[in-house]
């Protein structure tokens, strides 16, 4: 299997159908299945939707309107690309996700879409990399500080550059491979991970909606396991619904809260618990005492 490792610059443009993330740079590095460096691809990209390059992007790639002025077009530009990366069983990678939906935005834009299909199969390198150095995926830690905290060599190269990020992702992805590791991430590129990388999660504000389950809102105490019981009604605030809750049992009371995302597999639902404090017996006693 041959790596494929990309790295994109695009530029906001807003169009009639819309707001369109276009590129302006493509860079990517192969690598042969023993992490050797087997080659490398870069170019601009002369943008048709706008030509002015956002001031934000031109700072932090410093790519500039003159520079994209002789580029050519993406469609000739990804035909040199697919042409590069050749047939035959291969990996795409990049650093997070972004790189390959916006790739996917642009190919959808210029009816294109079913070229997409020469990228064989795809794995997030930010994922791999950090799940291997034990940093928690959840937490979106940016490329550069990423090679600074696995000693990976940056160099003097300007970062932010799609050549240039593309070899830094490269360098810690052929650091920390593992094929046990690799094969728990790696996806197979075909229409349903696309679906599902394109589908947008929302949270649910309406509690009749057909989708939600009540028995969910069951929630057992956590220090009896007793079920406890709702106090009052639901409060929406910051896309969660919060409630008070009660145990019968040992008397503890918590304030919980709810939160409903639809993703592509289904709804979500997530419970935060907090104590608020014990309920009292009539004689004083809180019921915890009693129940003892």
């Amino acid at each position: 299997m041959k790596y494929i490792i990309i790295d994109l610059e695009w530029n906001g443009a807003t169009t009639r159908s819309g707001y369109f993330n276009e590129i302006i740079e493509i860079g990517a590095v192969a690598l042969d299945e023993q992490m050797n460096y087997a080659g490398d691809f870069q170019t601009l990209v002369s943008p048709r939707q706008t030509k002015k390059i956002r001031g934000r992007i031109k700072d932090l790639t410093h790519i500039t309107n003159d520079d994209l002025k002789n580029a050519e077009g993406f469609i000739t530009v990804f035909k040199k690309l697919k042409a590069w990366i050749g047939t035959g069983d291969n990996c795409m990678l990049a650093w997070g996700n972004s790189d390959i939906s916006v790739l996917h935005e642009n190919l959808r834009w210029y009816n294109m879409i079913d070229e997409i299909y020469i990228i064989r199969n795809y794995c997030d390198a930010q994922q791999l990399c950090q799940y291997a150095a034990g940093i928690p995926l959840n937490k979106q830690v940016g490329l550069a500080a990423f090679a600074e905290l696995a000693e990976v060599e940056i160099g003097e190269d300007q970062l932010h550059r799609a050549l240039n990020d593309s070899r830094l992702t490269a360098k810690c992805f052929a650091k920390l491979y593992k094929p046990e590791l690799f094969e728990m991430f790696v996806k197979k590129a075909d229409p349903v991970f696309y679906e599902r990388m394109n589908f947008k999660c929302y949270n649910l504000q309406d509690l009749d909606d057909e989708q939600i389950v009540y028995s969910d809102f069951m929630t057992e105490c956590p220090k009896c396991g007793t079920f406890m019981k709702r106090l009052t009604g639901f409060t929406c605030k910051n896309k969660k619904h919060y409630a008070m809750y009660r145990c019968a049992l040992c008397g503890r009371q918590y304030r919980i809260s709810h939160t409903l995302k639809i993703t592509y597999d289904g709804l979500e639902h997530r419970k935060t618990l907090v104590e608020t404090g014990c309920v009292q017996s009539d004689d004083g006693e809180s019921l915890a005492s009693v129940a003892k």
